[in-house]
């Protein structure tokens, strides 16, 4: 049942003074602003409405699915035993060439920095060792900061001027001639925990409670602390006679659907308290697919279209964030971004494109919509 309001408790105390034989009072001027037993009617239904607000907030925090900040964090913590996720920092995947080998053998050190142009910082995580021919080695960097905005595209880190490269290093290496490359963007970069994502990985807490089980593999790949997000496990097995053969798969991703190797091994790590005994599991990062989306919608009078339509866009961009690999972009979904906008009518041909379901085309496709991927047409 709804909580009283206000009015609710101004009009209780209303009826309940018109119930009174009163003699020295005339009920009507209950409701004359400003005299004496309005004022005490009115403060009394004001301190009263605190009150239920205060009583409705602790209510609220009881619940997981109801709970919100601090209360969330009180209430998981409590009945499961598990704690938000901290921002992570994201790490990028890097190769390291020279054109020659003239300068002999080095190493370029952990620590070592490079920067995108405008200003985000990787650090080398481990010595990148050049022997006396060697001319390419691969490296790994991290972020100096956490959070999403570091999560750089393909080619941010680039160094090369001659192949239109807009990175560079801070500190030169042993080698000047030394460029880096980073072919796919860095991975895992999140801010804390969002509650959406905190309640619905709390709420799989029980399922997952036996280890070794496909969910249980995927909620210690999401609860890995190195950014991945969505994770989707399938059973390796036996061609012919479809029986397990002992193995297990695992497509990993963050947010936006990419990975790295620090983020994988950080995932790899973090399952051997999730994952059978003597049963391995192949992480691997998904494969992007992005997926355009066509809408021809309709408004109700007097709704700000242009705000409405990027109320839509940013909605289902939203949704596809939660897709797990393997998962198919449903047209269902997109429906339901647009009639979660207020104003927005949506009717049987509002989602022009997809015309049907989207099915991934292997277990480690991850579909994503971006905002550049919706469009509208009237």
């Amino acid at each position: 049942m709804d909580l009283p309001s206000r009015s609710d408790l101004f009009a209780n105390a209303r009826r309940y003074a018109k119930q009174q034989q009163l003699i020295r009072i005339n009920p009507a001027i209950i409701d004359v602003p400003g005299s004496n037993i309005n004022l005490l009617f009115g403060g009394a239904s004001l301190m009263g409405e605190m009150i239920t607000a205060a009583w409705a907030k602790c209510i609220r925090g009881l619940f997981v699915s109801t709970a919100r900040g601090a209360q969330l964090d009180k209430v998981v913590a409590d009945r499961f035993g598990i704690t938000r996720l901290p921002a992570t920092l994201a790490t990028v995947d890097l190769v390291l060439a020279r054109p020659t080998d003239g300068a002999g053998g080095g190493t370029v050190s952990a620590g070592n920095q490079l920067t995108t142009a405008d200003g985000s910082v990787f650090t080398l995580q481990a010595d990148v060792v050049f022997g006396a021919t060697d001319l390419t080695q691969p490296g790994e960097g991290v972020a100096a900061v956490t959070g999403s905005a570091q999560n750089v595209a393909a080619g941010a880190l680039n160094t090369n001027p001659g192949t239109g490269g807009s990175g560079s290093w801070i500190e030169q290496p042993f080698d000047a001639t030394i460029q880096v490359t980073n072919p796919a963007g860095a991975a895992g970069g999140n801010e804390v925990e969002s509650d959406d994502f905190f309640r619905a990985r709390a709420l799989t807490f029980y399922i997952t409670a036996r280890r070794g089980i496909l969910a249980a593999i995927q909620f210690g790949a999401v609860s890995a602390g190195v950014g991945a997000t969505v994770a989707t496990a399938f059973e390796i097995v036996n061609p012919g006679s479809a029986m397990p053969a002992g193995a297990v798969e695992l497509i990993v991703g963050d947010q936006n659907g990419n990975s790295s190797r620090a983020m994988i091994q950080g995932v790899i790590d973090n399952l051997l308290t999730f994952r059978a005994a003597g049963i391995p599991v192949f992480v691997s990062g998904g494969v992007i697919q992005f997926e355009q989306v066509i809408y021809n919608l309709e408004f109700q009078a007097g709704i700000d279209t242009v705000a409405a339509s990027s109320a839509v866009r940013a909605t289902l961009v939203a949704i596809t964030q939660f897709y797990r690999p393997g998962q198919p972009l449903l047209v269902s979904d997109c429906a339901a971004a647009a009639r979660a906008v207020p104003g927005v009518i949506v009717n049987a041909g509002s989602v022009v494109a997809p015309v049907g379901d989207v099915e991934a085309t292997s277990n480690s496709q991850i579909l994503r919509v971006r905002p550049q991927d919706v469009s509208f047409v009237s």
